[in-house]
């Protein structure tokens, strides 16, 4: 895999985390509630497991790739 398409997966993934925390951050702090998810805990569940699988793929980026390739990723 080229360093390109490796920095380019490692951002959108950093990004996906980013993106969920803050939704769940917005959800917790001004305790909003969205009108077609009114299943707060279920929103959250859909968003933790959006971060896990993200998590994961920059493990497997890290693993299969090289952690030389890899560093730089903030969690």
């Amino acid at each position: 895999m080229n360093d390109y398409l490796l920095k380019t997966l490692k951002a959108r993934y950093e990004a996906e985390i980013q993106d969920a925390k803050y939704k769940i951050n917005a959800i917790e702090e001004h305790n909003m509630v969205i009108p077609e998810h009114t299943d707060i805990t279920g929103e959250v569940d859909k968003l933790l497991c959006k971060i896990s699988s993200a998590e994961d793929k920059l493990a497997v980026i890290r693993r299969h790739y090289g952690e030389s390739k890899a560093k730089g990723t903030v969690l």
